[in-house]
C-alpha cells in the first residue's frame, strides 16, 4: 500500500491525523487512560501517610491479599502485614519521617504480607515517597512473587536430593562393591570354602540392587505428583503385597475407602511399609490397612517390635535404618511421596504393639 491508498479527509490528510480529537489522541492525553493503568495493573498499589494510614489501594490489592479497595482505604498498613513486622514497620517510617534517611533499599524488597484468608504471601515491594496536597505520601508497588519463590523451593529440594544421590553413589554403593571384590579375591584364593564367599557375594549383590533400586525410586519421588485420580486403596494395597508380602504373612483389609492420588506412588508407599513389617515382624507378620475414624485417610499397621517414641520422628530421615539389610531409604521415600500429594504421615502404635502408620488424606465417597 502506497502514500495514495490512505483514507482522505477533504483537505487532504490523512484520517488518521484529522484532528486533535480522534479517540486516539483523547486516550493517550487524556487522564482516564493511566488512571485506568494504575487501578488495574498486574501491581498492587497501596498509598499511606505519614502516620500509616492507608489513603489508596487500586483494585488488584484483592489479587494478591484478598482485600477489596474499600476494605482497605482508611486501616492502617499494618492490616496487611504479619504481626512479627509490624512494630519494625512503625519504627522504620518514625525514623524516616523525622530524619529523611534510607536505612534500607527501597527498590524490590522482598517481605512477606498477610492475606485477608490468614496465610503469609510472599511479596517484592518497590517503595516511592510523593508529595500529595501539601502532605508527604508513600506509595508501595506491590508484585506476588510466591510462586517464584516455590520454584526455588522445589529448586532448593533437588539440589537436597542431588547431594544424597553423591552420597549413595560415593560411599553407600562403593562398600558393598569394595567388599564384593574382597570375597571374590578369598574366593580364588581358597579352593575349600570358596562356596561361602560366593554365597557372600551374592548377597552383597542383592543389597546393591534394593540400594539401586531405592535410588531410583528417590529420584522419582523427587519429582512433584503426576497426574492424580480417584483410586480405591484395597487393589493397589492387593498389587504391592504381591511383590513385598511374604507367603506366610496376612494382610487384612478394613474398607480403607478412596482417594485422590497417583495410584503409581501410593503402590510405593504399601511396598515400603509392607516391607518393613515383614523385615521387622517376621514371616509371618500380621499387617492390616484400613482407614481412619474420621474417614480423612488411612492406615497400615503391623504387629511386629515397633518403633520407640524417641525414634518416631528420626525414621524418616534419610538414610535412617537400625538392620543390617535396610538401606535407610524405605521410610523417607514413603514421607517425600506423602509430602508429594499433601498428606500428613504419623508414626504411632498399633493395637498389637508394632507400627501404625497414618496418612491423613481426604477420602472420596
Amino acid at each position: 500500500m502506497d502514500a495514495s491508498d490512505h483514507p482522505v479527509d477533504a483537505g487532504g490528510e490523512t484520517a488518521v491525523n484529522a484532528g486533535e480529537d480522534t479517540d486516539y489522541d483523547h486516550m493517550i492525553h487524556g487522564k482516564g487512560f493511566f488512571e485506568t493503568l494504575v487501578e488495574n495493573g498486574s501491581d498492587a498499589i497501596i498509598t499511606i501517610d505519614e502516620s500509616s494510614k492507608i489513603l489508596y489501594a487500586n483494585q488488584s490489592v484483592e489479587r494478591v491479599f484478598g482485600y477489596e479497595p474499600g476494605e482497605l482505604i482508611g486501616s492502617d498498613l499494618t492490616k496487611v502485614m504479619p504481626d512479627r513486622l509490624q512494630q519494625s514497620h512503625y519504627n522504620a517510617l518514625n525514623d524516616y519521617v523525622e530524619s529523611g534517611d534510607r536505612t534500607m533499599n527501597w527498590n524490590d524488597i522482598e517481605i512477606p504480607g498477610q492475606h485477608k484468608e490468614g496465610h503469609e504471601v510472599h511479596l517484592s515491594v518497590t517503595f516511592e515517597e510523593h508529595p500529595y496536597e501539601d502532605r508527604r505520601v508513600f506509595s508501595g508497588i506491590i508484585r506476588d512473587i510466591s510462586e517464584r519463590i516455590e520454584r526455588e523451593r522445589q529448586l532448593e529440594r533437588k539440589n537436597e536430593q542431588l547431594e544424597k544421590f553423591a552420597s549413595i553413589v560415593s560411599h553407600d554403593l562403593r562398600d558393598p562393591l569394595n567388599a564384593a571384590q574382597a570375597r571374590l579375591s578369598l574366593a580364588k584364593a581358597h579352593a575349600e570354602g570358596g562356596e561361602t564367599y560366593m554365597e557372600e557375594v551374592e548377597e552383597i549383590h542383592e543389597r546393591m540392587g534394593a540400594l539401586i533400586d531405592d535410588v531410583l525410586t528417590l529420584t522419582k519421588e523427587g519429582r512433584a505428583v503426576g497426574e492424580t485420580e480417584h483410586v480405591a486403596l484395597e487393589p493397589i494395597a492387593r498389587d504391592a503385597w504381591q511383590t513385598a508380602g511374604a507367603d506366610t504373612a496376612t494382610l487384612d483389609i478394613d474398607d480403607p475407602n478412596h482417594v485422590e492420588a497417583d495410584p503409581e506412588r501410593v503402590r510405593t508407599v504399601f511396598e515400603n511399609l509392607f516391607g518393613n513389617a515383614v523385615r521387622y515382624a517376621g514371616e509371618d507378620a500380621h499387617v492390616r490397612v484400613g482407614q481412619l475414624g474420621d474417614g480423612n485417610g488411612f492406615f497400615v499397621a503391623d504387629d511386629g517390635p515397633g518403633i520407640p517414641e524417641e525414634k518416631r520422628r528420626d525414621v524418616f530421615e534419610y538414610g535412617y535404618t537400625d538392620s543390617e539389610d535396610g538401606t535407610g531409604f524405605g521410610l523417607n521415600i514413603v514421607k517425600s511421596i506423602a509430602d508429594a500429594h499433601g498428606w500428613n504421615v504419623e508414626l504411632t502404635e498399633s493395637e498389637e504393639g508394632g507400627a501404625r502408620f497414618e496418612f491423613c488424606a481426604p477420602a472420596i465417597e
